[in-house]
């Protein structure tokens, strides 16, 4: 029985692998910013807002958002290059669920 016990012992610790952190998709070479999502539904943030934010001058492009570690689709009403005093950035937010 003890031997049984042994080479179980070994074959756990062989098949064991190290958890991922929830917070494991942070590029901490990136700033990130937070926007207030009170209820489910579409959301549209204008230039001005950003513009305030002191995001007035980056690329479309690089533009991304992330909700409990996955990516969300954007819409944004320039594809490429920095945005207008016309542009906007429109996504589909939900509210905070508690999720880790």
């Amino acid at each position: 029985m003890k031997k049984i016990l042994f080479i179980l012992s070994i074959f756990s610790f062989f098949a064991a692998t190290g958890q991922t952190y929830q917070n494991s998709w942070i590029n901490y070479n990136q700033t990130y910013y937070k926007f207030s999502v009170p209820n489910n539904g579409l959301y549209r943030i204008p230039y001005s807002t950003l513009q305030a934010a002191g995001l007035g001058n980056v690329p479309a492009e690089q533009f991304q958002l992330w909700r409990n570690g996955v990516e969300q689709p954007l819409y944004i009403t320039k594809t490429t290059g920095t945005l207008g005093s016309s542009d906007y950035i429109e996504f589909f937010g939900l509210m905070n669920d508690g999720k880790q």
